[in-house]
């Protein structure tokens, strides 16, 4: 992205009254050499979880030896999914920032760049993001004069041919998801893609509100699909109205399931998909800590580095799935790959 295209822009706030008040404060002074950097990192989900202290170990790396001083402030948009629920945690967040005058704001993901990061758009603190799959266009940050970071691109076509060395011949693919608002750019790439795979078609695309609509939609592919792309599965409503832990929907899933299956991050591979060349959290996070790094050592203004996504991706394979599904898999790519050896609920109780 050129910065010339990166004008100034105020995006729609969600708390007026914290964004007025930020807009009014002066850049925070750049502290006396040798103290450290107040660093404030905004997660979309929650901790303990891989994807999220990944991007922030990854980060902490990409930052090296820099001073700072952290504080992290969790979303859990896992549990907060309505829309209500993550503007009032946004809203936290930027009383947060108000109060302790960070020099730089980390984000990872998608919903705190909406909630977070729209409403200090054109501010003086910068912002570095890493983990988010919409588009600088899409969340109103291609004219951002405080923002970059690094977009999470999926390895789809990877994903698919590992797959296909598991799973040999033609592959009729159903993506199953949550309503949650990341999934259609992804959904949308995988159609774009598709075509560029011999003997591969996504058939069926889902996205359903509850968990009870997941289970009908999962048991119906048989016939019509021969492996699944599982992408959100954080949004699904119990019958009580509250969300399904995604745990206990990935454990059904390969219980009840008998199809292979991919998703593209390993943290699933863990919890029973069969294989994905996941998405490196460590990456995503090391990207993101370099820009930060260079914004706060060197002066350079976030505009004046383009936001970019990183390539490298990770092979996992579940070998407890592949035994469950009755499918061999070689030698040569257990020894490329990163291997699961057991159901995380073998080792319960």
């Amino acid at each position: 992205m050129h910065s010339s295209r990166r004008r100034h822009f105020i995006g729609a706030a969600l708390g007026t009254a914290a964004l007025v008040t930020l807009a009014k404060r002066p850049a925070s002074a750049a502290p006396a050499a040798g103290l450290p950097r107040r660093i404030l990192h905004v997660m979309s989900f929650d901790s303990p979880w891989r994807w999220t202290d990944g991007q922030f170990a990854g980060f902490k790396e990409g930052l090296g030896k820099l001073p700072a001083e952290f504080q992290v402030f969790q979303m859990d948009v896992k549990r907060n999914s309505s829309r209500e629920a993550k503007a009032r945690k946004g809203s936290e967040a930027l009383a947060l920032i108000e109060a302790w005058q960070p020099q730089l704001l980390y984000v990872s993901d998608d919903d705190a760049i909406e909630f977070v990061v729209r409403p200090l758009i054109g501010q003086h603190l910068p912002c570095v993001f890493s983990g988010v799959n919409k588009t600088p266009a899409e969340h109103g940050l291609d004219s951002a004069i405080n923002v970059t970071g690094v977009l999470e691109r999926e390895h789809f076509v990877e994903s698919v041919r590992l797959l296909q060395n598991l799973v040999p011949g033609p592959l009729r693919l159903a993506a199953l998801s949550d309503m949650g608002p990341q999934w259609p750019p992804i959904i949308e790439r995988m159609r774009s893609t598709v075509s560029g795979l011999p003997g591969v078609s996504l058939s069926v695309v889902d996205r359903v509100r509850s968990f009870a609509e997941f289970k009908a939609r999962l048991q119906s592919y048989p016939g019509v699909a021969d492996a699944v792309v599982q992408l959100g599965i954080f949004a699904l409503a119990d019958t009580d109205g509250t969300n399904v832990p995604y745990q206990k929907v990935q454990k059904w899933a390969c219980l009840n399931s008998h199809l292979p299956d991919i998703s593209f991050w390993v943290d699933r591979v863990h919890h029973g998909v069969l294989a994905s060349m996941a998405i490196s959290e460590l990456e995503q996070g090391r990207a993101a800590g370099r820009l930060a790094r260079t914004i706060l050592v060197e002066g350079t203004p976030p505009s004046a580095l383009p936001i970019r996504s990183t390539v490298k991706g990770h092979p996992v394979i579940n070998l407890a799935r592949a035994k469950q599904l009755g499918l061999g898999v070689k030698s040569s790519l257990l020894l490329s790959s990163e291997v699961i050896t057991h159901f995380p609920w073998e080792h319960d109780g």
